[in-house]
């Protein structure tokens, strides 16, 4: 199939800067964009390899305890094409808050893969959905508050193909057709795409306007920064998506499913009966894997610095400005200008069990 030549060549309308999206090494005045921070902390849970059975989403529905209807598991791949696709939906949504794709290799060249492998990553985004909750307070004069929860399933991403039809094509050779039910990835993959219409959930949206868990600035380099790490230092990082410049949290909560989700990968996987049907590395080999995670991050800039404590088997760390503009940071920047930065009650403890750690060493 031949992309380049099928697919109009209608320009992206790119950021300023549209280079600092694949480039990080440039270094001029940095351009910003939102990132929404559930969709952070989603992937964050989210990355790592998917070893399910899978199942078409288009078999005949049956119940099954044993089935989970939502995916547990995506790749980097997928969510660093989700990064890119909210700061370019931004740029270029339209009045519907429709964000039209017609050239994906404008799009795949800035995530430096295929426009065949671009498909899929999109395919899996749109199919993607996760469960929301939300808490509605009633009051009632003289009557005690009722609170009701409203539990749904979205979308992180509502993607929509349009695919050119051949000369001997016509709609009705799609009814039914497995082509469009189980094998729907090898066939979207291999057919001619007109276009390819992109809107974030709702919840995003409201996330990326400050509502909900609101969203973090970023410099345009977010993609290739990102691109450039492992997959749990892209976990991590994702994690780390906080307008606050310091942070601390125990190896048990870390690795929790709301957070890195790495349990199975350090206790075991086990059945309803409570045994084990899947070895995990342990908790020595997965603790020295974050701490490796750490110092990629500390190398490549985006940490200051991070301290295990051993005692209390606390992790804590301080972000540099460098990818996510932190609020708290930037106040400081545009109040004082080269002043040292003044020191938080959580930066000197956190110096504090530095040179603790380094005595010992």
């Amino acid at each position: 199939m031949a992309d380049n030549k099928d697919l109009k060549p209608e320009a992206l309308k790119p950021p300023e800067i549209s280079d600092k999206f694949f480039n990080a090494d440039i270094k001029i005045t940095p351009k910003l964009h939102k990132q929404a921070r559930g969709y952070l902390k989603t992937t964050a849970s989210l990355v790592g390899k998917d070893t399910t059975p899978q199942k078409s989403l288009f078999e005949i529905p049956h119940f099954d305890t044993a089935i989970n209807p939502y995916k547990k598991t995506f790749t980097k791949m997928t969510a660093i094409t989700g990064n890119l696709l909210l700061c370019l939906w931004q740029i270029n949504k339209d009045d519907n808050n429709i964000f039209k794709i017609t050239n994906l290799s404008e799009i795949a060249r800035q995530l430096k893969v295929r426009p065949e492998e671009l498909k899929l990553y999109l395919i899996y985004l749109g199919g993607y959905q996760r469960p929301i909750t939300k808490l509605e307070v009633i009051k009632e004069q003289g009557k005690k508050d009722k609170r009701i929860l409203s539990i749904y399933s979205d979308k992180i991403f509502y993607i929509k193909f349009n695919t050119r039809l051949k000369d001997n094509e016509k709609e009705e050779d799609f009814n039914n057709d497995a082509r469009v039910g189980t094998d729907y990835l090898s066939f979207i993959k291999d057919r001619d795409i007109e276009s390819v219409e992109v809107m974030p959930s709702k919840s995003i949206q409201e996330e990326l306007t400050g509502s909900g868990l609101g969203n973090v600035l970023v410099d345009d380099s977010f993609v290739a920064f990102s691109l450039g790490l492992s997959d749990l230092a892209y976990k991590l990082f994702c994690f780390s998506g906080s307008n606050k410049p310091t942070f601390k949290i125990g190896f048990k909560k870390l690795i929790n499913k709301k957070y890195l989700n790495l349990e199975t990968q350090v206790f075991g996987e086990y059945n309803k009966t409570g045994k084990k049907i899947k070895k995990g590395a342990g908790r020595a080999r997965i603790l020295q894997r974050i701490k490796d995670a750490l110092d990629e991050l500390k190398e490549k800039g985006h940490l200051a610095k991070w301290i295990y404590n051993e005692q209390t088997d606390f992790f804590s760390w301080t972000y540099t400005n460098e990818v996510i503009k932190h609020k708290e940071l930037l106040k400081k920047e545009a109040t004082k200008e080269l002043k040292p930065p003044d020191q938080t009650k959580e930066t000197r403890q956190l110096d504090k069990l530095e040179k603790q750690e380094n005595n010992r060493k």
